[in-house]
């Protein structure tokens, strides 16, 4: 499954970036986790707690950030595994500084999806994900935009 969109922000590319590189504010920003640490450099293990369509359950999983170019983007590799099934993906963060004060940040990734979650259709995940990631932007949003 594809996915992939963008977001702009009303603050500078530096406040953006440090915040999608500070684990302490993903943690927060990010639906449904439940923890996140860092377990080498660039290497996150985590729990997730997330349900699509009556489907819920905890996954376990690392994210990895590779290709790094401060404060211009990274690329993601993530993996997670729980009770209803696994999740695979990869993907891209860009952020273009568009103005003086506000920043575009584009994404886009593919994921793969198995075991039961997949049985409720990749029309109903796709719609989910979308859901989480819209939601983890506002909350982006509202944390680098408050900050001044």
């Amino acid at each position: 499954m594809k996915l992939s969109g963008s977001h702009t922000f009303n603050a500078p590319r530096d406040k953006v970036w440090a915040t999608l590189i500070d684990i302490e504010a993903l943690r927060t920003l990010i639906p449904g986790v439940e923890s996140l640490e860092e377990v080498e450099p660039n290497t996150y293990k985590g729990v997730a707690k997330i349900g699509v369509a009556g489907i819920k359950g905890e996954y376990t999983g690392t994210v990895k950030l590779t290709d790094i170019d401060a404060p211009t983007g990274y690329r993601l590799l993530g993996d997670g595994r729980g009770k209803p099934g696994h999740v695979k993906g990869e993907g891209t963060l860009e952020l273009v500084e568009e103005a003086p004060n506000q920043t575009l940040l584009r994404y886009a990734g593919d994921v793969q999806v198995g075991g039961m979650i997949a049985s409720v259709g990749q029309r109903l995940i796709e719609g989910a994900a979308k859901l989480l990631i819209n939601q983890g932007m506002k909350a982006l949003a509202q944390r680098v935009e408050q900050q001044g």
